[in-house]
């Protein structure tokens, strides 16, 4: 006996709208049709795996349910009267559209800004070119580029779940944005909201209180390198103070293709990632 279909080490691709597909397994035509089989799943990508079993009463199954949300290597084992056969195919993502994945950010009231963020992490792109989630070098994976907390098997390989683990994560920068901006009462902006939550994405707060003018501003003290995404200085430090960014980018440039030590003068600071993704402020800071 064998499993005629799908065909052996065949490509499945997941649509973009992250709805997995039928994956219909057929035994040979000796197995008769409502004889009772037993199929064996595995599914692996990288470190991520699951796997299960299913019982039914004929020579077919479907492997939708099972592996819905997954991709990467699926093996199939059939087991029945007549013995066993084991058949692997691929599954492999296709990547949706920006106006689908706006209109799922739309979903959510809170997500301003998080379109920005998915831009200049990935282009808006979830898998590569051979349909696999785009992965970084600190196991970042999708179109978030989801890292801590460790995304499921199932945030990986679905750009929505993803995603939705994204805004999760931005909700939570939001909240804490939101507390620090409103402390002792003080008021703030949809943008600075919006500046405040970016910038606690990829690090620390953006805002400070001016007592002089009654009003959060920007940190005065970070002075960004416009010629990266994220990366500044300090100028509090005595190795920045009185430097313009000229000088400053001559000096640590070579430095900028391996993390910051404790005794560079550059950093990386979420006030220049939100500065590079959101433009200038809206007001004068």
């Amino acid at each position: 006996m064998k499993i005629i279909a799908p065909a052996a080490n065949s490509l499945i691709r997941v649509a973009s709208q992250a709805e997995w597909p039928s994956i219909r397994f057929c035994l040979s035509d000796e197995i008769a049709a409502t004889e009772q089989v037993t199929w064996g799943w595995q599914i692996h990508w990288r470190t991520f795996s699951k796997r299960g079993t299913a019982v039914t009463a004929k020579k077919e199954w479907d492997a939708k349910e099972a592996v819905a949300g997954l991709g990467g290597m699926l093996t199939v084992t059939a087991r029945c009267a007549h013995g066993t056969a084991a058949l692997s195919v691929q599954l492999a993502g296709t990547n949706p559209s920006e106006q689908e994945i706006l209109a799922h950010l739309a979903l959510d009231p809170n997500s301003a800004g998080f379109d920005k963020i998915l831009q200049h992490e990935t282009q808006m792109m979830h898998f590569d070119a051979n349909g696999q989630p785009k992965a970084s070098f600190d196991s970042g994976f999708g179109i978030c580029q989801l890292t801590k907390p460790v995304p499921t098997y199932e945030q990986c390989w679905s750009w929505k779940q993803n995603i939705n683990a994204g805004l999760a994560l931005f909700a939570q920068k939001r909240a804490a944005a939101s507390a620090y901006l409103s402390a002792n009462g003080r008021s703030f902006t949809e943008d600075q909201l919006t500046r405040e939550t970016v910038s606690r994405w990829n690090g620390g707060p953006y805002h400070v209180w001016s007592a002089s003018r009654s009003a959060w501003i920007r940190n005065p003290m970070v002075l960004c390198d416009s010629k990266t995404g994220n990366i500044g200085w300090d100028m509090t430090k005595p190795m920045n103070r009185g430097r313009n960014e000229s000088i400053l980018h001559s000096r640590d440039a070579a430095q900028y293709r391996r993390p910051p030590g404790p005794m560079d003068g550059w950093k990386y600071f979420g006030i220049c990632y939100a500065d590079s993704l959101l433009g200038p402020p809206k007001t004068s800071y």
